[in-house]
Parts: C-alpha cells; sequence; structure tokens
C-alpha cells in the first residue's frame, strides 16, 4: 500500500482518522462542519489542531510555531521520526501489513537503462506523491492583494487569479502553490516577508517561509497550470526563477501568461519530467534565471553564467527548441529578474534571447 492509498482510505471513514490522531497523543476531540478539532499531546486547547475530513489538511497552532500539512505529516511532526517510520506506525494501528515501499513498473529496457545512467541518479514523476488540498489552506489569510505588489508591477486582478493573499499576522506576503496539473488543488504555500533589507538581517527573519510542511518546489512548478493553455498557444514557455515574475508576465499579458517558477536557479530533473509530459514537441523553452546567475563566476573569477544557463537548456535540448535570457548590455541590476525592469526591457530581452544550438 502507498502513502497515497492509505490517505484515500482513510478519507473512507472519520473514524480511522480520529483513530490516527489517538494514537499520536490527541485528546478532547469533536467535529465541526467538515473538521475534527482536538488536543495535541502535552495540551488541553482542543481548538489548537483541525482536521479536514475530505482533504486530510491539517493546521496546528501553538505559541511561536504553527504546522500545515497532511494528517501523516503531522503524525511524523509530532512522533518527531521520519515519514517512513511514520507511515509503518500509521499502519500498524490499523493492523495493516506492509512495508513502505514505492511501486515499480516493469521496464523491459531496465537492464540498458542502468548502464547508460550509472552514474546519473534520476527521479521519476510518477513515483513522487504531492498531498493536495482545497482553498480551505487559505483560510487564514487575508485574501487582498498587499500594496507591495502593486508597487512592483503586479495588478490586483493577477494576484486574484492566483489568490495570492497576506498574512497579518508573520506580516507576510503569501503564495499558493498550485499541483502542475490543474488550478484547483492547492499543494505549497510560500510566504515571503515584507520587512527592509536591514531588518532582516538584523533579527534574522527568514525571508521565505513554507506554511505547508513536506512541501518540495523541486517536485512542482509555480504557475505551471495557469500557464498550460496560454503556452500552448504561443508556443512558449518562460521559466523564471521566483513567483513574483510569473505574476509580471501574467500581468504584462493580461493574464494570458505563458510562464512558470522553479523556485531558485536549478531546474530538477522531476521538474524537466512535468514540462516534457505536459507540453507539446514544438513549444519552446526559454530560461530567464536571474542577474546574479547570468553574472556567476568560478573561484578563479572566470565568467561562468552563460555556460550554467546553457547547461539548463541542455536538460530540454534534445527534445525541445531551447534559448536562454542574457543581458549582454548590462541593463539589469545585480539582483534583477530579466521581467524587473519592465515590459520594455523585458521584450527586448525576449526578443534578443540566444538559442541554444
Amino acid at each position: 500500500m502507498k502513502a497515497s492509498e492509505f490517505k484515500e482510505w482513510l478519507k473512507e471513514d472519520i473514524e480511522r482518522i480520529e483513530k490516527l490522531l489517538e494514537s499520536i497523543g490527541c485528546h478532547r476531540m469533536w467535529r465541526t462542519g467538515d473538521e475534527i478539532r482536538c488536543a495535541p499531546p502535552n495540551s488541553e486547547n482542543h481548538t489548537s489542531v483541525s482536521v479536514n475530513v475530505d482533504t486530510l489538511y491539517c493546521k496546528h497552532y501553538k505559541e511561536g510555531e504553527s504546522f500545515r500539512g497532511d494528517v501523516l505529516e503531522f503524525s511524523k511532526y509530532i512522533r518527531n521520526e521520519g515519514f517512513s517510520d511514520t507511515f509503518r506506525f500509521a499502519k500498524s494501528v490499523f493492523g495493516l501489513t506492509g512495508k513502505f515501499v514505492k511501486e515499480e513498473k516493469r521496464d523491459p529496457l531496465s537492464a540498458f537503462k542502468k548502464i547508460r545512467n550509472k552514474h546519473k541518479p534520476i527521479v521519476n514523476i510518477n513515483y513522487v506523491e504531492i498531498s493536495k488540498f482545497g482553498m480551505e489552506t487559505l483560510e487564514d489569510f487575508v485574501l487582498i492583494p498587499h500594496i507591495n505588489l502593486f508597487y512592483e508591477g503586479i495588478m490586483p486582478d493577477t494576484a486574484e487569479l492566483f489568490k495570492v493573499g497576506y498574512d497579518d499576522v508573520l506580516d507576510r506576503i503569501v503564495f499558493p502553490h498550485f499541483h502542475y496539473e490543474n488550478t484547483e488543488d492547492i499543494v505549497g504555500i510560500t510566504g515571503r516577508t515584507t520587512k527592509p533589507a536591514e531588518v532582516i538581517e538584523e533579527f534574522r527573519i527568514a525571508k521565505y517561509w513554507n506554511y505547508i510542511k513536506g512541501y518540495k518546489k523541486m517536485y512542482n512548478l509555480y504557475g505551471f497550470s495557469h500557464s498550460l493553455p496560454f503556452v500552448i498557444i504561443n508556443n512558449m514557455l518562460i521559466i523564471f526563477e521566483a513567483e513574483k515574475s510569473v505574476l509580471k508576465q501574467f500581468t504584462q499579458t493580461r493574464n494570458e501568461g505563458f510562464s512558470c517558477s522553479v523556485g531558485g536557479h536549478e531546474i530538477s530533473d522531476v521538474q524537466v519530467q512535468i514540462i516534457l509530459q505536459n507540453t507539446p514537441p514544438e513549444v519552446e523553452i526559454v530560461i530567464a534565471f536571474d542577474k546574479d546567475v547570468m553574472a556567476m563566476k568560478d573561484e578563479e573569477g572566470k565568467d561562468i553564467g552563460e555556460e550554467y544557463l546553457i547547461g539548463q537548456c541542455n536538460k530540454f535540448s534534445k527534445f525541445r527548441k531551447t534559448s536562454y535570457i542574457f543581458d549582454t548590455y548590462n541593463i539589469l541590476g545585480a539582483k534583477d529578474s530579466p521581467i524587473d525592469k519592465g515590459y520594455k526591457i523585458w521584450q527586448h530581452l525576449l526578443k534578443f534571447r540566444k538559442v541554444n544550438n
């Protein structure tokens, strides 16, 4: 039994969810609407834990700390152990046997692939389990665009389309990450502080905060499901580093954007698979990473930024036309995204992108 199958099995009977919660020490349990409420171990606060019975999305409020994730991740959090141990424990609660193993499909070419990829680890998207949640994950946030987004060139209708909100407790702009296959399931929420750089440094405030435990950006693409219809129309997918770059591109195209972000300056094997499996062969892949990547140097001071961008393009080049944005005339600031300087400069950089041969 896979973890995803176990969670679907839990959803079939609300008493199963309650039994799992009791097994990890939760108590004072009660039901309200589509939620189970209870107190965690070592607490009498019977409202601090809530679990949605339809999605298994779990929230736990604690002074100075909060948890968001599914009920299995919550069990892992409470028991303070690895996921495989938690999953094994959860199955034992119900007398279910079997070790935590991932299903593997038989492949007649597997022996040859092992030789070909002997020194290259492969991650298969089919083996990656991503917890999906509904809009209830946004209940604690104010779903009104923060004024800072407007100042950066992101219009309110774009922010509303992507359900961008504000955490008035932690003072963070929150960016829900939707599953790469649809625009209904939320898989992660990133919160970016609004504090200035000097305050962040002085008080050691984390610039970004991941609200849903267990979410890994490398297994998803921000904005991909919103962009896909327009990717097909434009025969182009632009890959940025950060969420705000995607929002700016959507604003500039009147919410018909064709971009996504990877959450860093490296495209993972899983993200490559997501793109190749869900876009037509004629779609051009454009790498549009920030200026600091373009200006990368090695230990000896040699410029390696362009070489690095070509390396990212090469992850697709056997299957797609690829290109990359490069600031040849030094138009951008040291940490700018290619789209940060406005529409005209972005269009110039896009028009004169470098094709990877």
